[in-house]
């Protein structure tokens, strides 16, 4: 194995935070499971995590591991790898937060996919990784790595290592690739996407081709081998970086629109002041027409009973299921931006009780759950060690039942003497 010092480059945290670092996969143990098709993939967390605690596939207690795993729910197939966070740190692999992501070297094998049951090697460094699929799924069934020995390291040569990972197939069922792809360089694409570049291990041909494999990077946080939590934040962290970074880039546009616009009065001076006034003319009303509209928000909000905070909760716990003071789930935190729309923090039994919560808020016409621009539902369910926590922004719909009372005419009952 290289020494620490070339798997991990001395270099700044800031240089750090574009590296993909892959440790090598001789490191983990990898086991394959079948998955429930009817699994919703919001639960594919859970269900790994309790696979992991409950099937014995781990020789490490869960809190103990630097793990991840790539799952396939339209083929029912979900393959789980992990390595003790304690060795790696012995070995050199620490301050694994500093780095852009951290898979095992054999990730870019996920996600292939072949007409016939084939085995196919992978090459990382000096690392061997033997991958088993069956027809048409991209979930490996059988995954191993072993490293090269020092004369395969020397000789450029890895027959040895090859035979001994092939020893632990049943090679009756599988094609055997004869070539091996060599994994190259890792780049972040602006599409959201990971490209893992590869060249085959050709002697035969000087200028053999060139891999590369794609793979979405919401994805491979699941493959990602850091705690959860950490990953959580960090998804948060950088996407309000790039929101930043979309807010300065705005700011330099709008600063070169201004250099443009003052350089085409200098050129147009008369036209230029003309269509200054009126358009400052325009800009004078707009901040009338907005606190207009604010004013009839209000009003609006007030004619139906203002914020109704303690209404809008009792609407919503209607739904939590459970019996009497025993909810499936309770409310921890309710913030209301207004009449309609609230922010709900809570805690549930299971992410079962909480996706239930929400189809019974929706079916039964009581609100929606808000929409991000891209169409994203905003809600976050988080279920880790036996505790489920979930934030949810939802639009709640007027109560009909008001509306309609309000509407009916009012009928006074004949006088029981005919009169």
């Amino acid at each position: 194995m290289a020494e620490t010092e070339e798997i991990v480059p001395d270099s700044p945290s800031q240089e750090l935070r574009s590296v993909v670092l892959r440790i090598p996969g001789e490191h983990f143990f990898c086991e394959t499971i079948d998955a429930p098709r009817n699994l919703d993939p919001d639960d594919l967390l859970a269900f790994a995590l309790q696979s992991l605690e409950e099937e014995g596939i781990s020789p490490y207690p869960t809190d103990q591991l630097s793990w991840g795993y790539f799952a396939s729910i339209e083929h029912g197939k979900l393959i789980l790898f992990g390595a003790s966070s304690f060795k790696l740190r012995q070995m050199g692999w620490q301050d694994l937060e500093v780095f852009q992501r951290v898979f095992p070297s054999f990730i870019s094998l996920f996600d292939q996919q072949f007409e016939k049951p084939t085995i196919c090697f992978l090459r990382h460094e000096e690392t061997l990784t033997a991958a088993s699929f069956e027809a048409d799924c991209p979930v490996p069934a059988q995954l191993f790595s072993l490293p090269l020995t020092p004369q395969e390291e020397e000789e450029n040569r890895f027959d040895e290592t090859r035979g001994k990972l092939l020893s632990l197939f049943d090679l009756e069922q599988y094609e055997i690739s004869t070539q091996v792809l060599e994994s190259g360089d890792v780049v972040r694409t602006n599409d959201g996407f990971f490209e893992f570049e590869h060249s085959f291990d050709d002697e035969d041909s000087e200028d053999s081709p060139n891999v590369t494999v794609r793979l979405s990077a919401e994805l491979l946080w699941d493959c990602d081998v850091r705690s959860f939590d950490f990953k959580l934040e960090e998804q948060v962290r950088r996407l309000w970086e790039r929101r930043r970074w979309t807010g300065f880039l705005a700011w330099g546009v709008s600063v070169a629109a201004l250099v443009v616009a003052f350089v085409g009065v200098r050129i147009f001076e008369n036209k230029a002041l003309a269509r200054d006034a009126e358009a400052a003319d325009m800009g004078a009303q707009v901040p009338l027409v907005m606190e207009s509209q604010k004013l009839l928000e209000k009003l609006r909000q007030n004619k139906l009973g203002g914020i109704d905070p303690f209404g809008s909760l009792g609407r919503l716990a209607a739904h939590r299921g459970g019996q009497g003071d025993q909810p499936h789930l309770w409310f921890t935190n309710a913030r209301f931006d207004s009449r309609n729309e609230i922010m709900l923090e809570g805690q549930g039994q299971d992410v079962l009780a909480v996706n239930s919560f929400i189809k019974g808020v929706v079916e039964n016409g009581v609100g929606k759950v808000q929409t991000t621009r891209s169409g994203e539902l905003k809600r976050k369910i988080i279920s880790n060690a036996g505790k489920t926590t979930f934030e949810i922004e939802l639009l709640l719909n007027e109560e009909k039942v008001l509306e309609q009372a309000s509407a009916a005419p009012e009928i006074i009952p004949a006088d029981e003497s005919g009169g």
